[in-house]
């Protein structure tokens, strides 16, 4: 800023700005303070320093209680990021102003009020904060729920869980039924966070339910009644399950597909065979979908290994994804040598050395070996 010399007429601009506004001179008296910060400083008197339009015009008035901002000759433009006063935040700008000759006159001071906006930023903070722990909590419980899969005689289940994010949309679950059966399923809901967190719980709970409730205990009808129980939340939401039955009598595995394009194994020690079936997902869209059901015949050393895509859309460097020639050819390579368990660990080693950057999805692994 450039003046001849001080007068109230320089200012008449700043003197209608909400922002509390004043001016030093170069020996570092205030010379001018406009209506705003008048009218601040009768509510908190001795906060900047009181003073008449007397004092001001007298350019006698020393100011002691907040110093300039910028030191007193600074030719910059200084912005400070907060400065308290009272129960009040303001972000301060200090600019100098020079004669008509570009020689230092003092500076001029522009106060903006900003108590409001930090009110807000400390109250979203603290609602982040509570979101948080509310997620770190509902992890917490979903990671025991996954860690509580159902012993079952006569099978070997092992599982590896790896969450993108503190909550997951993948899930799988191993529940025993009458009759010496038992039903093993694995689901992926679109998406992640809390909603695709709930939505797991959703499908535990009810498959539970299904089956011990209401004595459902084929793969295709509980799908079907798990169809039914989702469209009633009207969420728009979908989610993939592959569910089978295991009879340990027959030794038969009968199960049904509901968009789960992570398409099961069934290995042993001379073949790999996919459990391909097709079938749309769980979603309000579909609400009459008929399942098909597929059955296979498992014998001592046959293991069903379940996994989602996020293993196999794992992408590396070059966008390329892990896929499923890679994923076949660990387990081909290792199912001889390896035990499920590490098995597993491998794959998950593999797919890490593989990706580049973050991983952008829920990645599950489940197997059930026949003993």
């Amino acid at each position: 800023m450039y003046m001849d010399k001080f007068t109230h007429c320089n200012f008449e601009l700043v003197d209608f700005m909400e922002d509390l506004v004043r001016v030093f001179d170069k020996t570092g008296l205030i010379v001018y303070t406009n209506s705003s910060m008048k009218k601040f400083l009768e509510n908190e008197e001795g906060k900047f320093c009181v003073f008449s339009d007397e004092d001001i015009h007298k350019n006698d008035k020393n100011f002691s209680s907040l110093k300039c901002v910028a030191p007193i000759g600074h030719k910059e433009d200084v912005e400070t990021e907060l400065l308290s006063v009272g129960e009040r935040d303001f972000l301060v700008k200090s600019s100098p102003i020079f004669d008509d000759k570009n020689e230092y006159w003092g500076c001029i001071e522009v106060f903006r009020d900003i108590t409001e906006g930090n009110r807000l930023q400390k109250d979203l903070i603290k609602y982040q904060q509570m979101i948080k722990n509310d997620m770190l909590t509902a992890s917490d419980i979903q990671k025991t729920l996954l860690s509580k899969l159902s012993h079952s005689e006569g099978l070997n289940l092992e599982y590896k869980y790896i969450s993108s994010d503190q909550l997951s949309g993948d899930f799988f679950d191993v529940i025993e039924l009458p009759n010496n059966k038992t039903c093993v399923y694995i689901a992926d809901v679109m998406g992640h966070g809390i909603s695709a967190s709930m939505v797991t719980m959703f499908i535990k709970f009810s498959v539970r339910m299904l089956i011990h409730g209401r004595k459902i205990e084929h793969p295709r009808e509980i799908i079907r009644a798990l169809s039914k129980e989702f469209s009633k939340l009207n969420l728009e939401m979908y989610f993939t399950i592959f569910l089978g039955i295991y009879n340990k009598a027959t030794c038969e595995f009968e199960y049904s597909n509901a968009g789960h394009n992570s398409i099961p194994i069934l290995f042993n020690k001379d073949k790999n065979v996919r459990l391909e079936l097709s079938g749309l997902p769980i979603s309000w869209l579909f609400q009459d979908s008929r399942y098909s059901v597929g059955k296979a015949k498992l014998c001592h050393g046959d293991c069903v290994l379940f996994y989602t895509d996020g293993l196999t859309e794992t992408k590396n460097k070059n966008r390329e994804e892990y896929g499923e020639e890679r994923f076949f050819n660990v387990v081909n390579k290792y199912k001889n040598s390896l035990s499920d368990e590490e098995l597993l660990d491998k794959l998950v080693k593999d797919v890490s050395e593989f990706r580049c950057g973050i991983q952008e999805d829920d990645i599950a692994l489940l197997s059930m070996r026949v003993l």
